[in-house]
């Protein structure tokens, strides 16, 4: 499932099993006209024929998206809107198979018809947002969202979307308000717990992340990112032992996890374990190529071990990945100017000071130039 909260099967079967028999509106018979009760019941045969048609299909399309074939599926259910253009839970089917094969563009478009054929129902916004956020518009994700929160206020899933997206775009306080507003609808709620524990560790609270986290794995104890947190928090308070052995759970429960592995390169560089360190990061990023995480923490690893060659390339990794990075350029520029490349480092570090205005992030623009100052 991606991090956007990926639309789930019940809404695939409740979209399915939706009535699709046309309510058949009889025109007036006038008493005595045989030709005109003729010409209405030819007429309404072919309705009905075309209405067992679209339940054939759709029965059809229901047991493949149910078997998970989905290419078949979505075939199925494109021949449906053709016989139904104007049914907008088939088109909403259309867009969750779309976007169940990463065809997030297409499927834009299919929830898009949805929405024009019925503009209140919640869903429809919830599956726009999603397929907005998978490829990277936020700004346009962060608003479905809220329309379909708009129609229902307790559409959970949009309200988590909410909150993810906004803290990625630091709007801690909003974001906050989100996930707090899924607590309302369900007091048990996992997810919403997790990112207020994030908000926090990005607030610089840990002692209030592990109160929340803590009280996040009562409900859930094999949350995986609970005990990513918790292992973050831990960290950050210097307690080392206490962060690995969350890390080690989160590990284990999702193995295929390269934030985790990043996390503890971390703590093992904290007690002095380089080469586990090194060898966590290396699975970061063997699990996730485009990991911008790892390749930043690998290339603060090789900075602090005196090996700028290595941590140039990690940072250019970094930058080229995401050039909107101020870290990665920032790190890069240090690395330069530790090879006594001062042109490539003044470069990178202008650059770094650049993307930490845009993002209003003054401590990076002071840093930026008091490095800068060293090259007076």
């Amino acid at each position: 499932m991606s991090r956007f909260l990926k639309p789930s099967l019940v809404l695939v079967s409740l979209i399915v099993t939706a009535s699709v028999s046309a309510n058949l509106s009889r025109p007036a018979l006038a008493s005595g006209k045989s030709e005109a009760l003729s010409q209405w019941r030819s007429k309404s045969s072919i309705i009905l024929a075309a209405s067992s048609e679209l339940d054939d299909v759709l029965k059809q399309a229901r047991e493949q998206a149910d078997a998970k074939n989905y290419p078949s599926a979505l075939s199925l259910y494109e021949r449906a809107a053709t016989l139904d253009p104007k049914n907008a839970r088939i088109f909403s089917a259309i867009g969750f198979l779309q976007s169940a094969q990463g065809k997030f563009q297409s499927a834009l478009s299919s929830y898009q018809q949805a929405i024009v054929l019925s503009p209140k129902e919640a869903d429809f916004f919830y599956g726009l947002g999603f397929n907005y956020a998978n490829l990277g518009q936020l700004d346009a994700a962060i608003t479905a969202y809220r329309n379909a929160v708009t129609q229902n206020p307790r559409q959970i899933n949009a309200q988590l979307g909410l909150g993810i997206l906004l803290s990625r775009q630091q709007q801690y306080d909003a974001a906050f308000q989100a996930y707090q507003q899924v607590l309302k609808t369900d007091s048990k709620n996992t997810a919403a717990r997790e990112g207020i524990g994030f908000i926090l560790l990005e607030q610089n609270r840990p002692d209030d992340a592990i109160n929340v986290l803590q009280r996040a794995l009562t409900f859930d104890a094999k949350s995986s990112r609970a005990n990513l947190g918790l292992g973050i928090a831990y960290l950050t308070k210097g307690n080392p032992s206490s962060a690995l052995k969350y890390l080690d759970q989160a590990a284990q429960l999702d193995p295929r996890n390269p934030s985790i592995q990043v996390q503890i390169g971390k703590v093992a560089e904290s007690l002095g374990e380089r080469d586990r360190a090194l060898d966590s990061y290396q699975r970061a990023i063997s699990l996730n190529s485009q990991s911008i995480e790892a390749y930043q923490a690998i290339g603060d690893f090789y900075y602090t071990q005196s090996d700028f060659g290595n941590a140039v390339r990690s940072y250019q990794n970094v930058t080229r990945l995401n050039p909107q990075d101020g870290d990665g350029f920032y790190g890069l520029g240090k690395a330069y100017q530790s090879q006594n490349n001062r042109d490539e480092a003044k470069q990178a570090l202008q650059q770094a000071k650049r993307n930490y205005q845009t993002q209003n992030r003054q401590d990076g623009v002071q840093k930026v130039n008091s490095t800068l100052e060293q090259f007076q």
